[in-house]
């Protein structure tokens, strides 16, 4: 079986970056400041040696100047505002609140510091979202939420196209919220989802923070190549869809981001031999289950290494 090593997008910073942008962004962390683009390819640089020395085989650029997954990319389109704090689901991360204020349009590039990042390295995995940014937000302006999910899924295909026309191959659409979609909502995702997926890259659906049994078997026809399930905190449930469910490719999410422990290779080559004994998935990729943020950079760096080794044993 091929098996492919990735994270899933946010890294720890190196310690000389928080630094840097502690200074250019002051105490209230200012949005969108100008980074030095030199400066920047260094630190990106070095997180992608370090994702490539653990074994990592379609690493992310580490979002590194992302103050948060929400804030950064609704900050990076016309038609939103800032304001307020709100936890992000269970972490001990708060976002700042991104409102509608007016129509959301794409009029810049979205993920600048990934071209920094294409530069350097080219087999490199390009991370957006849609469906939970709007639903994380807070809408002032529109009154139906059908014409905030289409305008917002304009505007990241608009992206995703500038994407696949730089050559980026992978295009990751992260979605914790799908799994609390409402089964009526998806019919209209589905729509939505086709739309974004109609590109030649390989495009990617991250779920996480539980299971993602709720919107099975509806996600299957959503247009993705690869969909990627939480094996973490949603083992039991997930497993269950596998099982039940055709799935050909998958990211499976086996290592806990979110938690310092090492686990044992053993025990998740058990897992792994579960997961994958029930289906024969033509893709197969293997990751930490969420980003890792969450983690100081020396353990980070370990549960990479674990993706490796876990690689080590079941091929």
């Amino acid at each position: 079986m091929n098996v492919t090593t990735t994270v899933v997008g946010s890294y720890p910073r190196p310690e000389w970056f928080r630094d840097y942008l502690r200074k250019v962004e002051g105490l209230q962390k200012e949005l969108n400041v100008k980074v030095d683009e030199e400066i920047m390819k260094k630190a990106i640089s070095e997180i992608l040696d370090e994702q490539r020395r653990a074994g990592i085989d379609l690493p992310t650029d580490g979002q590194l100047i992302w103050h948060d997954f929400l804030l950064t990319i609704a900050s990076r389109l016309d038609g939103f505002e800032m304001n307020g704090l709100i936890r992000y689901f269970d972490n001990n991360l708060y976002y700042r609140i991104p409102i509608t204020r007016a129509k959301i349009k794409r009029s810049a590039e979205i993920l600048y510091d990934l071209d920094v990042a294409f530069e350097i390295y080219r087999d490199i995995k390009a991370v957006l979202s849609c469906y939970t940014i709007t639903k994380l937000s807070k809408n002032m302006f529109y009154k139906k939420y059908d014409e905030f999910l289409w305008d917002m899924c304009r505007a990241i295909r608009e992206e995703i196209k500038r994407l696949e026309s730089m050559g980026v191959k992978y295009i990751q659409i992260d979605e914790p919220s799908l799994i609390y979609a409402k089964r009526d909502e998806l019919g209209l995702l589905e729509e939505i989802f086709k739309e974004i997926t109609r590109v030649k890259s390989e495009t990617i659906l991250m779920t996480y923070f539980g299971s993602a049994e709720n919107i099975f078997p509806e996600v299957l026809d959503f247009g993705f190549d690869v969909i990627g399930l939480d094996f973490v905190e949603g083992y039991e449930e997930n497993l269950n869809v596998v099982r039940e469910y055709d799935i050909h490719s998958i990211n499976i999410g086996i290592v806990d981001g979110r938690n310092t422990k090492i686990e044992k290779v053993n025990d998740l080559k058990e897992k792994f031999e579960k997961i994958v004994s029930s289906d024969n998935f033509k893709i197969v990729y293997t990751s930490p289950n969420t980003g890792l943020e969450f983690l100081p950079r020396v353990k980070a760096y370990e549960k990479m290494e674990l993706l490796t080794k876990l690689r080590g044993v079941i091929i």
